[in-house]
């Protein structure tokens, strides 16, 4: 699917921002240099010669006042400048935080601290602030506990007999170092062309997975496996930051839980868009398990990740998918509100011999995260509903804009259901 992998140079486009900066080092390039390069000057040239004198008169388009709502005028600003309000009104709702001194002050003696990471969502009443400064209340959305070091002595075992589909997986595993555009455009039909919302939306996806996997890689800071064993040798070079959880699990189980509440009919049954689910899952496996082949990743990180990313979209999708505003924008058309699963990954339960396939924690007739069978020595399964098992969330009105914009690319008006 070349005709996507342009797409994935939008994720490049952030590069641009620094570009800003440049602006004090122009004078290197020579004033006399850039004039002929630029139009300024005859631009300058074309307004002495056909403005006049000053006249103010009303516009012959329309320049009133713009109207306020409360998702703004969204359609008028460049995509760059929508992704910075997309993502401050989801990350103004989520707080990242590690059970120990969050001085860094020396741990008391006689008290331990677990470490245990833990992602929180705020649900703010629906009502308007004004002045006021927001209230609500905080919940935890997705914890992790990481392995002990004894577990990584077998997930080595199970990474050398990956390296044997080096050779046949090698093309896939370069491919998809950059974000998997033309992988999700096999699955569905997905053209640059026709659907730059839903692109737009995906790189949405990817951002905020990446906020939220890098936390938690920064919190729990798991050796890299070609850290512990010369004899990994990975095919590509490690990345210098944390092994779990896998980002690449995390990015593709979050676009795909995306992508497939996107695209699917409302009126369809789980059963009737089963077929979508399962490709678009088995992708993320895969593109995941890619990641162990090529000597990056123990199986324990694509399992966290995978929890991760479907946590973490499951919060995109509520938080998205609103009802419209009523008439006038005056208001939702129902509470707004949605809700989402709580979720907690314990590393120190993890069986050192325990593969990753895709099916161990997710439940693809039933689209839901299930508890996995207990593998001795664990006591317990690593992955458990949190005390909370459902954590309401708000909906996110600028984000919604985008949803119903995506949604709109493959339901057009004359066409939906």
């Amino acid at each position: 699917m070349s005709y996507l992998e342009g797409a994935e140079g939008a994720e490049g486009a952030e590069g641009a921002e620094g570009a800003e900066g440049a602006e004090g080092a122009e004078g290197a390039e020579g004033a006399a240099q850039r004039a002929r390069r630029s139009p300024v000057f005859a631009l300058i040239a074309h307004r002495d010669g056909i403005a006049g004198s000053w006249d103010y008169q009303p516009t012959a388009w329309q320049s009133g006042e713009i109207p306020q709502t409360v998702g703004g005028p969204l359609s008028r600003w460049d995509t760059r400048i929508r992704r910075f309000v997309f993502e401050s009104e989801l990350l103004s709702s989520l707080y990242f935080s590690i059970d120990a001194p969050m001085d860094g002050s020396p741990v008391p003696p006689g008290t331990t601290f677990s470490y245990e990471a833990t992602l929180y969502s705020l649900l703010r009443p629906n009502t308007a602030l004004g002045p006021s400064p927001p209230a609500g209340t905080w919940k935890p959305l997705i914890s992790m506990l990481r392995p002990g070091d004894s577990i990584f002595a077998g997930q080595l075992v199970l990474m050398n007999g990956y390296a044997d589909l080096r050779v046949d997986r090698a093309r896939e595993i370069v491919a998809q170092m950059a974000p998997q555009y033309a992988f999700w455009g096999s699955v569905v039909p997905l053209y640059p062309a026709r659907h730059r919302y839903t692109i737009e939306l995906l790189g949405l996806v990817l951002r905020l997975a990446k906020y939220t996997e890098m936390s938690f890689k920064n919190a729990l800071c798991v050796r890299r496996p070609n850290e512990y064993s010369p004899q990994i040798q990975p095919i590509l070079q490690t990345p210098i930051h944390g092994s779990l959880p896998s980002g690449h699990s995390t990015e593709a189980h979050a676009v795909a839980r995306v992508l497939h509440a996107l695209v699917s009919d409302p009126t369809k049954t789980l059963a009737q868009t089963q077929q979508l689910r399962e490709q678009l899952m088995r992708q993320a496996h895969r593109i995941a398990i890619n990641r162990t082949v090529a000597g990056l990743h123990y199986p324990v990180d694509s399992m966290a990740g995978q929890l991760l990313g479907l946590t973490i979209g499951s919060y995109f999708v509520a938080r998205a998918s609103a009802p419209l505003p009523s008439a006038g924008g005056s208001g939702y058309t129902t509470p707004a509100t949605g809700s989402v699963e709580a979720w907690k990954f314990d590393g120190t339960q993890f069986n050192g011999l325990q593969d990753f396939t895709g099916s161990e924690i997710y439940d693809v007739v039933g689209d839901a995260v299930k508890v996995p069978v207990i593998k001795p020595p664990a006591t317990k399964p690593f992955v458990a509903r949190l005390t909370a098992p459902n954590v309401e969330v708000n909906y996110a009105p600028c984000l919604n804009w985008l949803w119903s914009a995506a949604k709109a690319e493959w339901y057009p008006a004359t066409d939906r259901p």
